[in-house]
C-alpha cells in the first residue's frame, strides 16, 4: 500500500504545474441509411480525443483510405458502439474522409475526421 501511495505522490509532483486532461469520447450515431448525426468531427491529437461510432440499427463498417488510428476498419455491430482509439502520435493534422457501409444493405457514406493539434 505505501508503494502505491508512493507511485501516486511522483506522478502528483510530475504533473504539478501542468494541465493534464484525458481525451474526449466524440458520439457519432450511424443512421440506418448510413448518414451520421456528425458529418465532420473534431479530434484534439495532443488531448487523446476518441470517436465513438453508435449503430441503433443495422450493422456497420467504418473503413478509412488513410487513417488517424491504429486501426483503419472499425465493424460496428447492430445496436453496439465501438471506440476508435485517440489518433496515433504519428497521424498528420490533416482532415480523413471515411466510408461507412451498412453490412444488410451495402449502402455507403463518405463523412470525415479532422485532427487537430
Amino acid at each position: 500500500m505505501d508503494e502505491v501511495k508512493e507511485i501516486l505522490n511522483d506522478m502528483s509532483e510530475m504533473n504539478m504545474g501542468r494541465k493534464v486532461r484525458c481525451g474526449e469520447s466524440l458520439s457519432v450515431h450511424i443512421r440506418q441509411d448510413g448518414e451520421v448525426d456528425n458529418e465532420i468531427v473534431n479530434l484534439s491529437k495532443s488531448a487523446g480525443d476518441e470517436i465513438v461510432w453508435h449503430s441503433s440499427g443495422d450493422p456497420f463498417s467504418v473503413f478509412f483510405p488513410v487513417s488517424p488510428f491504429k486501426e483503419q476498419t472499425f465493424n460496428i455491430a447492430a445496436g453496439e458502439t465501438v471506440h476508435s482509439g485517440p489518433p496515433r502520435p504519428d497521424a498528420s493534422i490533416d482532415r480523413y474522409q471515411y466510408f461507412i457501409t451498412n453490412l444488410a444493405l451495402a449502402k455507403s457514406a463518405d463523412p470525415g475526421v479532422d485532427i487537430k493539434p
